[in-house]
């Protein structure tokens, strides 16, 4: 087999600057002197030991399609804008593939310089599209790919028609209705991508193929899965947080219900109310039990309130001041407290706290009703 310098020997003299491209080592195996000047290397060996590992994601996927074209027999041609010792230059490059001496396929490029009268915001909207992160393409009315950027490229490939993308038929249908529509089609929605499913917002408008002048369909597409999975999160903690605020709101009740049967306000009759306290007294319990138990004492005008201590834990300076608190409030409103059921442990908490002059220390609430009975029935002989 001859070797690559031997098969490319005619295009040694070539006026058009022709070199072959590894696209697997990111190497110039094969240049003519045409090359060299265009590449702006001080000689062929100094070219072919550049390093072009450096590319951008949107060169890798316009280089990916190429070579998928070229191992399918065809041939590409299309405009670029490359930079020699970093000085731009546009061309028109002529690919079509060819063996390397190790049966790699690589792609022999000749470029073909264009005129001193391009438009150069042309040249620049063409580079601008073709390193863009929205996909764009171009379909016919039947939904054929006419053309991809290479963002497009790298998220579909080389999928012959634009349908491909779109799980839901519909979707397909109304990209390639919008050629027919008065104004542009968008949505977003779940499509087929090399990277696996994902949402996009896809937005196609009539438009005219500039090289056939024929009706066509501009596709435009942005990857909006993360702010959507981000949408979802964030759906997720809300529901989540409800869920919380309903269990608290529960868990809250719940404790108002142990708290009012930790301490039952007991109607027991003659202007008398009885509140067994059993278990903790602390300053919030105490809070809770006030703001129960004085609006029982106006609405049932209650002259006597017994708080019975019985079954009530030994008291620490805050359910000491918390009783005492307690005990105050109940003489506000004009009703006498009795207190009952006090245990040594409970005495001794009491014996720094000033609970007012009016306050009946009795030894069970038995005792504490019956006195509270006479009273009541003084009175009313009074």
């Amino acid at each position: 087999m001859t070797s690559l310098d031997q098969r490319l020997s005619a295009l040694e003299l070539s006026i058009l600057p022709t070199w072959v491209y590894d696209h697997d080592l990111y190497r110039f195996p094969w240049a003519n002197a045409k090359a060299l000047q265009f590449w702006r290397a001080t000689d062929r060996a100094e070219l072919l030991a550049r390093d072009l590992s450096d590319l951008s994601a949107a060169v890798r996927a316009r280089l990916d399609g190429y070579l998928r074209v070229l191992a399918e027999g065809g041939t590409v041609v299309e405009d670029w804008t490359l930079y020699p010792r970093g000085k731009p230059a546009t061309v028109t490059l002529h690919g079509q593939a060819i063996r390397l001496d190790d049966e790699r396929l690589a792609i022999l490029f000749q470029a073909l310089p264009k005129g001193a009268g391009v438009d150069a915001s042309m040249v620049r909207g063409v580079e601008a599209v073709r390193h863009s992160s929205v996909l764009v393409s171009l379909v016919d009315r039947e939904g054929t790919v006419l053309f991809h950027n290479p963002a497009a490229l790298r998220a579909f490939g080389d999928a012959p028609r634009i349908d491909a993308a779109f799980p839901d038929e519909g979707v397909g249908a109304a990209v390639r209705g919008a050629i027919d529509a008065d104004a542009p089609w968008s949505g977003e929605v779940q499509v087929l991508t090399a990277d696996g499913e994902r949402w996009h917002q896809v937005e196609a408008r009539r438009t005219t193929d500039p090289v056939t002048g024929a009706p066509a369909v501009l596709v435009q597409q942005l990857d909006v899965t993360a702010q959507r999975r981000a949408e979802g999160q964030i759906e997720e903690q809300g529901r989540l947080i409800d869920e919380l605020n309903r269990s608290l709101a529960l868990v809250e009740e719940q404790r108002r219900q142990i708290l009012e049967l930790s301490a039952p306000i007991l109607d027991v009759g003659r202007g008398t109310l009885a509140v067994p306290l059993i278990g903790r007294l602390d300053a919030e319990r105490g809070g809770e039990l006030g703001e129960r138990l004085l609006p029982a004492i106006v609405a049932q005008r209650a002259s006597h309130v017994v708080l019975d201590v019985t079954g009530a834990d030994a008291l620490d300076p805050d359910g000491a001041a918390a009783l005492e608190q307690l005990a105050r409030a109940i003489q506000l409103l004009g009703s006498r407290p009795i207190l009952t059921g006090v245990r040594p442990e409970v005495a001794r908490a009491l014996v720094d706290v000033d609970l007012g002059e009016d306050l009946v220390v009795l030894r069970s609430l038995g005792r504490g009703l019956e006195v509270s009975r006479r009273r009541a029935a003084g009175r009313r002989r009074g």
